[in-house]
């Protein structure tokens, strides 16, 4: 089972129209593609934050439009519907967002008015076609090789209910805690937890939330889980803190730079499981192969090859 995961696709940063990146992953021909956020940006340098003061409409009429250049990309709008005719069988397109696709740069759900979050969430829930019965974008998948079921993929909301960052401030809320607990309790293969915010990787991350990230790391301590993400606009494979054996590896920047308008950085991974074998995890850059390590199922030990 191969699954393509990246984030960040920023349509204004291309002059052309031609994103390069959606051809090299349809090459490694994929069964699942994960799109981890930022699937359109709402804002960017020097523009941050510029939504805010958009009442509803507005806000649909721009949210509309950069869906619709987004998904009028003519590599994307190919491989994004060869792999919807997978879906729910053993493969797919599956997804959640992160703060530019949410609403603005670093946004939170307490501070984003009922009616705009009701226009992204329609507009998230009809582009993507994804629509859990939850307030958020939050929801759980089986992982299929052919007929067999090997696992599942959680993909968490980080920011429907997300606060602003103080060591009591909600990241998760406790909908969505009893959501991961529930998903966890009986599921004994190979478990993916997918966010767009990542936990490590970026100083905006989950450990400015000490409690909600203190009770995350109860909930799925002593389990094996590879957590993917993107938002930082690089790529990163960051092994388990202490004694704890969860992964955080990071895919950013499909289509975006890092600090300007224009470029094409071409960032995205690809995880191919093996039963019983190895969980072999490829990072690209618009180079070529920037960083492959791979994990034992049997132990969840971990060799890093480039």
């Amino acid at each position: 089972m191969k699954i393509a995961f990246t984030s960040c696709m920023n349509f204004e940063a291309g002059l052309d129209g031609f994103q390069r990146v959606w051809n090299r992953i349809a090459v490694e021909q994929p069964d699942y593609l994960f799109l981890l956020g930022d699937q359109i940006y709402m804002d960017y340098f020097p523009h941050l934050g510029k939504p805010a003061g958009w009442n509803a409409e507005e806000f649909r009429a721009a949210m509309t439009a950069k869906y619709t250049a987004q998904w009028n990309v003519p590599n994307f709008r190919m491989l994004f519907n060869a792999m919807r005719l997978r879906q729910g069988v053993d493969g797919g397109v599956y997804g959640t967002w992160d703060d530019h696709d949410f609403a603005w740069n670093n946004a939170c759900g307490t501070q984003v008015s009922a009616p705009v979050k009701a226009v992204t969430r329609e507009l998230f829930s009809r582009f993507m076609k994804i629509d859990p019965p939850t307030a958020g974008i939050y929801y759980a998948v089986p992982l299929r090789q052919g007929p067999q079921k090997i696992g599942k993929a959680i993909f968490l909301d980080t920011r429907w209910y997300r606060d602003v960052p103080g060591d009591g401030n909600t990241l998760l809320g406790e909908d969505q805690f009893r959501f991961l607990e529930a998903e966890l309790k009986d599921e004994d293969g190979l478990v993916l937890i997918c966010a767009g915010t990542p936990i490590r990787a970026t100083g905006n991350g989950w450990m400015r939330y000490r409690d909600d990230y203190a009770r995350f790391r109860q909930i799925t301590y002593g389990r094996n889980i590879i957590f993917l993400s993107g938002d930082i606009h690089e790529n990163a494979f960051l092994p388990p803190p202490g004694e704890t054996r969860l992964f955080e590896v990071i895919s950013s920047g499909a289509f975006v730079t890092k600090y300007k308008y224009v470029g094409d950085r071409e960032n995205f991974g690809i995880l191919d499981y093996t039963p019983g074998g190895l969980i072999d995890i490829k990072l690209f850059d618009r180079h070529g192969l920037e960083k492959h390590n791979t994990i034992r199922n049997t132990d969840f030990a971990y060799e890093e090859l480039l």
